[in-house]
């Protein structure tokens, strides 16, 4: 797992103890919804990766991935959370500790997966390991800013 993501991680734990907060400026979610997100997310992505198989890897030319892997920014409101991610029935502090627990362990071995295996995002086609790793951190850091905001 890169260091970007610990440190995300961290600060993850730390919205977390806030406890839920809105603020229907920033965002229609509250912080919790964001976390709960985020952190299926994280789960689903280490999940597919290390079970991946290297040779479906079909790496492709997509100019939303080209742009969101370079600049680090995803933009607001533009992009629709799959199904299986999106945070249903009432999330609780300690819901979102375990399933943090789960995500350290299941993100820190990634670095050590073959080149290769892979993550079809909907959008963006296939990343290899490198590139589903740097996806996680900006995915994150997307959810991160916008909870930042929540909380000002």
């Amino acid at each position: 797992m890169s260091s970007k993501l610990n440190q995300q991680l961290a600060e993850v734990t730390s919205f977390i103890k806030k406890g839920d907060q809105l603020n229907l400026k920033v965002s229609d979610k509250g912080t919790y919804w964001h976390l709960d997100h985020s952190l299926q997310v994280l789960n689903g992505i280490s999940e597919t990766l290390t079970n991946s198989n290297p040779e479906d890897y079909q790496p492709k030319f997509s100019l939303p991935k080209f742009i969101i892997m370079n600049t680090g920014f995803i933009p607001r409101g533009k992009g629709r959370a799959p199904k299986q991610t999106i945070p249903e029935g009432g999330i609780s502090e300690e819901k979102l500790l375990s399933d943090l627990d789960k995500i350290k362990n299941a993100t820190k071995d990634l670095n050590n997966l073959a080149e290769n295996k892979n993550f079809k995002h909907p959008l963006f086609g296939y990343l290899n390991r490198m590139d589903t790793i740097k996806f996680m951190a900006i995915h994150t850091q997307h959810h991160l800013k916008i909870m930042r905001d929540i909380v000002k």
